[in-house]
């Protein structure tokens, strides 16, 4: 089936369209970039230019994909943004590419990126991440598979968010938020993210395994590495944990202080 393109858009002769790609009224497409096939673009969709997008995306009204990144240190040079397939990318989504020259910005596929949310230069955010309504995520942020960004999240830039992580609305965070975790605040860790391992298809004992973990070094505010380190991997679970926190540059998010720990963290933590 032919691309089916509104007689009001723009687009440019260097822009590939596959197999039933539908662009809607005043959308502007800029080259070179391709479009993978049954791809639906609404009315004032803004693409390219340097943009590579897969297969049965829907992007939704007045979104902005591969435009320049926000960042004083961009000389104009060829960068990309890369998006993989069956993505809901909803109203005034902004996107934009990397920053330095042959740099990208990489988002998975079956994410759910919610409107007004913001993806920056060089950030990557992986399959099946959601980002709630107005999520900003600075530069090279890197959001792991399956986690969920609440409504109205900041992200520092630099930081990673572990895979199957929960940060809660309006909470923001300049530390790394490990894996399974949930976080509110500002980069403090609560509890694990029950609910969201239960969906991924986790087991009860698997959960239990990562509970008690998380309640033994993560959450216990005597976090050592060398002992971190030597703790034995008993799944490949604890193994991403322990990976992830060895690796962290930024510091990782620590757990609520006593003296301004609410009333109910203490119920959330006995529930591990």
């Amino acid at each position: 089936m032919k691309p089916e393109i509104h007689p009001s858009a723009v687009v440019d002769a260097s822009v590939e369209l596959e197999e039933g790609v539908r662009v809607g009224p005043f959308c502007v497409l800029r080259g070179p970039s391709r479009i993978g096939a049954g791809t639906l673009l609404m009315e004032r969709v803004s693409i390219g230019p340097y943009v590579t997008m897969g297969a049965r995306n829907r992007i939704h009204m007045g979104a902005i994909i591969g435009h320049e990144p926000q960042d004083h240190s961009f000389s104009g040079g060829v960068s990309e943004t890369v998006i993989g397939d069956e993505n809901e990318i909803r109203e005034y989504v902004t996107i934009h590419r990397g920053t330095k020259e042959h740099s990208r910005t990489w988002i998975g596929s079956g994410t759910l990126l919610m409107a007004g949310s913001h993806v920056a230069h060089n950030c990557q955010v992986g399959d099946r991440a959601i980002l709630a309504n107005g999520v900003l995520l600075a530069g090279h942020v890197s959001v792991g598979a399956g986690a969920f960004l609440s409504g109205g999240v900041l992200v520092h830039q630099f930081i990673r968010i572990g895979r199957l992580a929960l940060l809660r609305g309006g909470s923001r965070t300049s530390r790394d938020v490990p894996p399974f975790a949930i976080m509110d605040g500002t980069h403090t860790l609560r509890t694990i993210n029950r609910v969201g391992l239960r969906r991924a298809g986790f087991s009860k004992e698997e959960i239990a395994k990562i509970a008690s973990f998380y309640r033994r070094f993560l959450l216990s505010g005597t976090l050592d590495r060398a002992v971190l380190a030597s703790f034995d991997r008993s799944s490949p679970e604890i193994g991403e944990i322990i990976d992830f926190v060895l690796e962290s540059r930024r510091g990782i998010c620590f757990p609520p202080r006593r003296e301004t720990a609410r009333q109910g963290d203490g119920i959330e933590e006995a529930e591990l």
